[in-house]
């Protein structure tokens, strides 16, 4: 392994080529990305810094002194690229214009010809690179982009939003600034395996390396020089970007190791990912990576039959994504013991009830283990339903929600999903914009009308339980506050136009609101959330 101080100069020079390996990530840094680094060399450049240091590239060099596989560093490789591109479209002077494509992709002064570029990004990204930034004259960008097609377009335009009011002299004053002041450490290793240890140890002092990054390398070591996995890999990761996208990789893998491994993680992710492929085809795991991402898209966009679907509206509303390894492990196995629909009600019935007795994150997780490790065990639907049955507390979750529920994490959740199920069942509501959880008997009782029928004893036991509370569209609504019931009632059926709810609709359909119709109401409520979220 060496490491050496090298310019721009000499990193971007006659005979060197860069490469960006197969598992590498795709290029994602955005606009504050190459902000960061325009702003920073051309501050450094504008108070005379001698040296200015920009980081690290670590390669593997493949053919002496010429050929060179970047292996950390190609997002700041690639955004210097854009930057010495777009200084060879804004300067004027040709012998400047010169210099600048020299650095990125030289033309034969024979021919005319364009010769191969300086770094050669991701295969599928390459011909674009290549045709819309590195080429003189430019065709017109493409309607569909890609994600990392579009960060080359915009962090482009970045630079020449940047770039473009400096005068000419300027211009060519920072370029060669970059070239002879700029400097990175160069680390160049000679074989993968000295290469993977470093990207290692870099990971974990926290550089910002991906477990994506890192399990797809894992997965080009564990395939060796079999080009059909290669291939296999690389076909995967770019299907897993389209499905997934890069920004959700990392969550959307967390949530399938739980899916597999059925158990509180022991280590980082990708170390947990190691014990995974311990004795695994790469050519089948990279089957069910893309089985479990499609999987993972249906359950985040709620792809499934109206039958499913409102059970996964509802357990969207909870306030953690726990429930999603068993529900993933539940359509990733390919032999159910138990039908889609009771499936999927009894994870939303243990998941509600678990959250409104208010577990810690370790009881709750343990029933979803459970489940997972009976899924992925193949066991009987009678054996699945006992391990639901198990966990189920009807009684302490009946209490719990006969209590004040107003302020509670769970509030707004269990009132929307009563209002799901006063419709149809072949209905599922989707709510967009602000909702608002509204007292009927007002918290500050202030008008003739309510201290007429309550006394602050009566108002203080009844005002925050769920018979008393409905919901109502946008903000905190001020204009109901403290009114009487039948000012209330013109406010709610006003508000109705916006949004409507059937909660608010059998309320106002009410001539008066005592403490006999908020028991009455707190009764029948309750008796719905037990047919809805009782384990039997």
């Amino acid at each position: 392994m060496k490491a050496e101080e090298s310019k721009l100069s000499q990193v971007l020079t006659d005979g060197k080529i860069y490469k960006i390996p197969l598992y590498q990530r795709p290029y994602s840094w955005n606009e504050k990305h190459t902000q960061d680094l325009i702003n920073d060399t051309y501050e450094a450049f504008q108070e005379n810094q001698q040296e200015y240091f920009i980081g690290t590239i670590i390669s593997i060099e493949k053919e002496r002194d010429t050929r060179y596989d970047i292996v950390d560093g190609q997002q700041r490789l690639t955004t210097l690229t854009l930057m010495f591109s777009k200084l060879r479209d804004l300067i004027e002077d040709s012998a400047a214009k010169k210099v600048m494509q020299d650095r990125i992709m030289p033309v034969n002064v024979l021919t005319g010809e364009a010769e191969k570029p300086r770094l050669n990004i991701r295969l599928q990204d390459q011909r674009f690179f290549e045709k819309h930034i590195l080429a003189v004259d430019k065709p017109e960008i493409p309607a569909e982009l890609s994600e990392p097609q579009r960060n080359l377009i915009n962090n482009s335009k970045e630079i020449e939003s940047y770039l473009k009011d400096k005068s000419q002299n300027e211009l060519k004053l920072y370029a060669n600034y970059l070239l002879n002041n700029v400097y990175i450490v160069f680390v160049n290793t000679q074989s993968f395996a000295s290469a993977y240890r470093l990207f290692n140890v870099l990971n974990a002092r926290g550089l910002s390396l991906s477990n994506g990054d890192l399990l797809k390398n894992r997965l080009y070591e564990l395939a060796g020089t079999n080009a059909s996995s290669q291939g296999i890999i690389e076909d995967t990761w770019q299907e897993l970007e389209e499905i997934i996208t890069i920004a959700n990789l990392d969550n959307f893998l967390g949530h399938f190791r739980t899916s597999i491994k059925g158990s509180k993680a022991q280590d980082d992710l990708f170390k947990e990912y190691e014990q995974i492929l311990i004795g695994k085809d790469v050519d089948d795991f990279c089957s069910e990576l893309i089985k479990a991402a499609n999987n993972y898209k249906k359950i985040v966009t709620n792809d499934f039959p109206v039958t499913l679907k409102i059970y996964v509206s509802s357990l969207k509303r909870v306030s953690y994504d726990e429930w999603i390894p068993p529900v993933l492990a539940f359509l990733n196995s390919s032999d159910h013991n138990i039908d889609d629909k009771d499936f999927f009600e009894l994870i939303e019935k243990i998941t509600y009830q678990n959250w409104i007795r208010r577990l810690g994150g370790t009881k709750r997780n343990t029933v979803y283990y459970n489940v997972i490790n009976d899924i992925n065990s193949n066991r009987s639907k009678e054996d699945l339903f006992d391990t639901f049955k198990k966990h189920a507390n009807n009684k302490e979750f009946i209490e719990v929600l006969n209590g004040d529920l107003y302020g509670m994490s769970y509030a707004k959740a269990v009132l929307l999903g009563i209002e799901n199920t006063m419709q149809d069942s072949s209905v599922v509501k989707d709510y967009t914009g602000l909702i608002s959880i509204e007292h009927i008997l007002p918290q500050s009782i202030k008008d003739s009308y309510w201290t007429d029928r309550f006394d602050s004893e009566k108002h203080k036991m009844l005002v925050h339980r769920i018979g008393n509370l409905t919901l109502l569209s946008g903000k905190k609504n001020t204009k109901a506050q403290n009114y009487s019931f039948p000012k209330k009632k013109e406010i709610y059926n006003n508000l109705d136009k916006k949004v409507s709810f059937d909660l608010t609709k059998e309320v106002c359909s009410n001539s008066d609101w005592t403490e006999e119709k908020i028991y009455e109401r707190q009764e029948k409520i309750i008796k719905h959330l037990r047919e809805m979220w009782e384990i039997k």
